[in-house]
């Protein structure tokens, strides 16, 4: 196994790398196109995906790299492997609100276990390493629930009124990107629900760094923590929470909704 302390310098410089290339052309007049599935791809995300595959080759260049811009459905994966989201939040990229992302994350039998994330427009680093305060993890009042700036669906708008019915009382946080996944590791939100389709490479690096917050990401269809490598590149519906705590105060009520009006 990888010694990801060791690695760790390079990694990060690597991710800054990526995270530099992004704002020289966030700040310059770029355009877009849109990919045969419809989502927008930029410079900013070939030039990120070029440095991060080469970056990696070279730290550990018997590892395995899958990356959101070189995937093939057909691939092979091995037991451990590197995947990236070059570019999370190309929508958010491209309307310049600065919730966009790095995400570098190592995935060994089926599960994230260590990621980095980095938000460009200040080089914020968020690691599976960083040290955790662990002070005693407080439930908050009212909820407060990060979802999408770009991507509110009607299961969004259904799940809030479900809360509102429930009696329970909340607040909306709006993030883009892995971003929202960090909000939950910087105590600005509690729980991420996710009822919309998203690709493995979008949030492994995030759940990894969850985790080491003392998070955890549960899907719901099974309610059991989310596994990668799966031959279908998309995630299932998921829920992210804050801490234990705040999963043991509302799984029920999550699982409730999930049963009774998805």
């Amino acid at each position: 196994m990888l010694d990801f302390k060791k690695l760790l310098p390079d990694l990060i410089d690597l991710s800054s790398e990526a995270s530099s290339s992004i704002m020289k052309i966030y700040n310059s007049d770029f355009s877009h196109i849109n990919k045969d599935d419809g989502s927008p791809l930029t410079l900013a995300d070939e030039s990120s995906n070029n440095i991060i595959i080469q970056g990696l080759k070279i730290i550990t260049p018997e590892i395995q790299t899958v990356s959101e811009e070189t995937f093939k459905d057909n691939i092979s994966y091995e037991e451990s492997y590197w995947l990236i989201d070059p570019l999370d939040g190309t929508k958010e990229f491209i309307n310049r609100n600065g919730d966009f992302s790095v995400n570098i994350s190592f995935i060994h039998k089926r599960r994230s276990i260590f990621g980095i994330v980095q938000r460009p427009t200040d080089l914020r680093i968020w690691t599976s390493l960083d040290k955790v305060s662990q002070a005693k993890p407080q439930e908050t009042s009212p909820l407060r629930i990060v979802m999408s700036r770009s991507h509110k669906r009607e299961a969004d708008t259904m799940f809030l009124k479900f809360l509102q019915d429930s009696d329970i009382n909340y607040e909306l946080v709006e993030k883009g990107s892995s971003l929202k996944i960090c909000a939950l590791c910087d105590d600005e939100a509690d729980i991420y629900p996710r009822f919309g389709p998203t690709s493995e490479w979008d949030i492994a690096a995030a759940d990894a760094v969850l985790k080491s917050y003392g998070g955890s990401i549960f899907s719901l269809e099974d309610f059991e923590k989310l596994k990668y490598s799966k031959k279908n590149i998309l995630n299932p519906p998921f829920i992210a929470y804050r801490n234990e705590l705040i999963r043991e105060a509302y799984s029920q009520k999550v699982e409730d909704y999930v049963k009774k009006l998805l």
